[in-house]
């Protein structure tokens, strides 16, 4: 199992009417402890899965690091509390608790 995550800037421009994400100031200014929504690529054996789940950031001095918060359906090889390291451009959406 490996996995990679889809350029949610890229799937915007694509798909800018259908597509949503937050604007870039916010992707760009998460705070530790924040939610943000990632777009996993998952690949096993000879299939794809593509799964949409949420990760808790911690901010680096390159960018950011997410425990994943959600179980995915498509494999038990990652795991919830997974590292995942991501950017900006990754982001999706960000939980907004109001």
């Amino acid at each position: 199992m490996r996995f990679e995550l889809d350029d949610g800037e890229a799937r915007h421009e694509e798909a800018p009417e259908t597509f949503d994400i937050p604007p870039r100031e916010q992707r760009a200014n998460l705070q530790p402890g924040e939610f943000a929504k990632l777009v996993f690529r998952i690949e096993h054996d000879e299939t794809v899965d593509v799964e949409r789940m949420w990760v808790i950031v911690e901010v680096t001095a390159t960018g950011y690091i997410g425990s994943l918060n959600n179980q995915p359906v498509s494999t038990d090889e990652l795991q919830m509390g997974a590292l995942v390291p991501f950017g900006p451009e990754h982001i999706i959406q960000i939980y907004d608790d109001k």
